[in-house]
């Protein structure tokens, strides 16, 4: 049985079927119908009893770049929301008390023994523009990755060091990357107001 999870633990596509679940942030049914294939079927790919067919890996690559996409549109879109690499500095506040930084504690799902990341982030507010902008983009979408995104340093500005973190750690940068940039961000999620509303 053991070498059974081994080969399992080594199979390339059951990898990329559970990064591509994650990452798209959908039930394994869903992933299913997104390649065509049953759950029955992903199941088993997953146990290492079956391949998929080759069908089924073109849409598996498809689906993959989809997210990729997505995740470069979402890191763009956060990037010009805050403005230009001159504004950075002003928008980080370097060497500046008191200016909507906020340091945060992070544990990491896995470390790397080659680099060491850090285990504390300063979030800052961005401008007042880019808060109005982001506020009116999340009472649209309620999309809290780039608010997330706006707020981490420029050297961290990617989904991918997102997905680094636990889960409570991304929860609590998230909430602290809301309070600098939505202060009643929790009022606009119970309450679903329009967008017009959230952007006075």
């Amino acid at each position: 049985m053991s070498a059974q999870v081994k080969n399992n633990a080594a199979d390339p596509v059951a990898g990329r079927l559970r990064r591509y679940q994650v990452s798209a942030g959908l039930p394994w049914k869903r992933v299913a119908e997104r390649l065509g294939v049953s759950l029955s079927m992903i199941m088993m790919v997953l146990r290492g009893d079956r391949n998929l067919s080759a069908k089924a890996m073109f849409r598996l690559e498809e689906a993959e770049r989809e997210v990729e996409d997505r995740r470069t549109k979402a890191r763009r879109l956060a990037e010009g929301l805050i403005g230009s690499a001159g504004v950075v500095d002003e928008v980080l506040g370097r060497g500046k008390k008191g200016q909507g930084i906020v340091n945060v504690a992070v544990d990491y799902s896995e470390r790397s023994a080659k680099s060491k990341p850090p285990v504390a982030i300063s979030l800052a507010r961005p401008t007042a523009e880019s808060c109005r902008k982001l506020r009116v983009l999340f009472a649209e979408t309620l999309d809290t990755r780039l608010i997330a995104l706006a707020c981490l340093p420029e050297d961290l500005r990617a989904e991918g060091y997102l997905d680094r973190l636990t889960f409570e750690s991304r929860a609590r940068l998230t909430n602290a990357a809301l309070d600098l940039v939505i202060p009643d961000w929790r009022g606009l999620v119970v309450k679903g107001l329009p967008a017009s509303a959230a952007a006075r």
